[in-house]
């Protein structure tokens, strides 16, 4: 008669849980050292990318300085010409000198020159996810800054070109373009006709331009070219910090 042993088949059963065990831990760790793995790689791509977006955000950034300065410089010599020729309005001065003066300045007042920002990177940095990307809250706290002043800016500066619209409408009732010559490339001939004179010197309506002329020059220069100057800083500074932390050039 056969007889079975217990105890061997108990460490059967030992052996199985073992083998079981271990094969569930090097599993367990293959899968943990996988998903480590991946996320390490993710966050490897990640950075290459946010080091790509701040590189390319830097070299906006330098374009936009260079329009800021561009801008303000347009828009302090046409506050000046305002300012001349609000007070020669305001003077109510239409003699033959001051009606020549007229017709030049009018020439440089009202042109239009809005603020063109590069918006290349931040179109892309918001289509993939806005600032998410940016490790550095400092940086990202500063970009933040920046769109706002940039979109405040552009924003003031439609606003301010749609004045000048208004009033160069109403200019048309005021200056003959005809007294201007023809200037071509080189030409340092006088820009206007001997003998110029308004199509109309009515004290009201003259004096309805030089108001809205005199609005246009405070948009200039109390708020338009203040708010360059903010930008331009808040830009400045971002750019410093760019270098330091992605040594970008």
């Amino acid at each position: 008669m056969e007889v079975h042993h217990p105890h061997h088949h108990s460490g059967h059963v030992k052996k199985k849980f073992q083998e079981y065990l271990s094969e569930f831990l090097m599993l367990f760790a293959a899968v943990t050292l996988g998903f480590f793995a991946e996320n390490k790689r993710e966050h490897f791509v990640e950075r290459e990318r946010e080091h790509q977006y701040m590189q390319s955000f830097y070299e906006d950034l330098k374009r936009d300085t260079a329009e800021l300065n561009a801008v303000r410089r347009t828009y302090v010599r046409q506050s000046e010409f305002l300012d001349t020729t609000v007070n020669l309005l305001f003077a109510g001065k239409t003699d033959t000198v001051s009606i020549t003066k007229l017709y030049r300045l009018n020439l440089g007042t009202l042109g239009s020159r809005g603020v063109r920002l590069i918006e290349r990177t931040t179109a892309q940095l918001k289509n993939a996810g806005g600032l998410r990307l940016v490790e550095n809250n400092k940086i990202s706290d500063q970009i933040a800054v920046y769109w706002h002043w940039a979109s405040y800016i552009q924003a003031y500066g439609e606003s301010t070109e749609e004045l000048k619209i208004r009033a160069r409408e109403k200019s048309y009732l005021i200056f003959n373009n005809g007294y201007y010559q023809n200037q071509e490339l080189g030409n340092n001939k006088e820009k206007v006709k001997p003998g110029a004179k308004l199509m109309t010197t009515d004290r009201n309506t003259l004096l309805e331009y030089a108001n809205r002329l005199h609005h246009i020059k405070n948009a200039l220069r109390n708020v338009s070219i203040v708010q360059i100057d903010k930008t331009k800083k808040v830009a400045e500074e971002l750019m410093q910090e760019l270098q330091k932390e992605y040594h970008v050039k």
